[in-house]
């Protein structure tokens, strides 16, 4: 029982870890000048999330989304090339696919560092659980707070 409780209380944490992050580096970003480099993301992504009413924006990026991608950017491609290449060269590529598959220069960058974070904490602790609540907890903290 205690194990249980533990790892609910330290899956709570990362996913704590993960919306801080998220948040900050959303804030990073927005002032780094690399939104007037890079103006696709205002122009086609943005629109995409101001398409839906709160709940169902909620159920699709903050609750299905981070489940499918960390059963595919984690769970499937970085298990398989960590078997294969060790902790770190799995990390990096997994994390670089994930940016790559978010199509644009903002999400990229946002979505390659957050992916080397969720790759730590899966590493470190072997459980789908931690990736998806941590993805799950940046999504929601920053798709509700800014």
């Amino acid at each position: 029982m205690i194990k249980k409780k533990d790892n609910v209380l330290r899956t709570i944490g990362y996913g704590v870890i993960a919306a801080l992050s998220g948040l900050l580096l959303n804030i990073a970003i927005n002032h780094s000048g690399l939104m007037e480099l890079f103006p696709a993301y205002a122009t086609d992504f943005e629109p995409v999330l101001e398409r839906y009413d709160l709940y169902t924006g909620i159920l699709i990026f903050v609750i299905i989304a981070p489940l499918a991608e960390e059963a595919v950017f984690r769970l499937f491609l970085f298990n398989f090339l960590e078997k294969k290449l060790g902790f770190m060269p799995s990390a990096v590529i997994s994390s670089l696919v994930f940016g790559i598959y978010h199509m644009n220069v903002i999400q990229f960058i946002y979505a390659f560092l957050m992916g080397l974070l969720f790759a730590y904490f899966y590493h470190k602790d072997h459980r789908f659980t931690v990736p998806y609540i941590m993805h799950l907890s940046a999504n929601a903290a920053v798709y509700l707070l800014l």
